[in-house]
């Protein structure tokens, strides 16, 4: 092969390069334009990517709202367009050890059983626009003391406090909920980086 038939075969071997993409550490099980890329996501990957998640051992019931509509008429062929929508959210559900999952074809939703750290997880794919924890799971989560809703995977912002008490931020980042007047002293003693509410 002559030298000015390898020079000009090099634009073509290098664009050829370029379709190659390489399994990253992104999360695959959200869908992206290049679906050879999820089929690489495996269950060994998964644990690989979340072996140092703190789990709480507490498994909330959630309703997970997927990304997508289907414009189908027709029951079968609706179903499946949705079931396609679901399908990366249906293997992230599977690798967390999520129970009880069942895929609602009519709402385009899920409903399941898992540990509550995978909530701010979920919450973060760009497939999933919403994720409500039933009312009765809610409502205890709500009663527990501002730490363990922390350590369960509610945000601190999201923590929720008894009637008449407020939540603040301490130094160590904890969050804790006092009265105001008590509030009031903390801030003024430097106990407390301020209110959160």
């Amino acid at each position: 092969m002559s030298r000015g038939i390898i020079i000009a075969l090099i634009p073509l071997i290098l664009s050829m390069w370029t379709l190659v993409i390489p399994f990253s550490n992104a999360d695959s099980t959200i869908p992206s334009a290049r679906s050879n890329v999820d089929a690489a996501f495996t269950a060994s990957t998964f644990a690989d990517k979340y072996k140092d998640m703190p789990l709480t051992g507490k498994k909330v019931s959630v309703v997970i709202k997927v990304a997508g509509e289907s414009e189908e008429n027709d029951q079968v062929k609706r179903a499946k367009e949705i079931r396609y929508l679901q399908n990366y959210v249906l293997k992230f559900l599977s690798f967390a050890d999520a129970v009880n999952v069942v895929s609602n074809q009519q709402k385009n939703e899920i409903t399941a059983q898992i540990d509550s750290a995978w909530i701010p997880i979920l919450e973060q794919r760009r497939d999933v626009v919403s994720i409500t924890v039933s009312e009765v799971q809610k409502n205890n989560f709500d009663a527990l003391p501002p730490k363990k809703q922390q350590s369960q995977g509610r945000d601190i912002i999201k923590i929720q406090c008894m009637k008449d008490f407020i939540l603040i931020q301490k130094h160590n980042n904890s969050p804790a909920c006092v009265k105001l007047l008590t509030a009031e002293k903390l801030i003024q003693r430097g106990w407390t980086l301020g209110l959160k509410k």
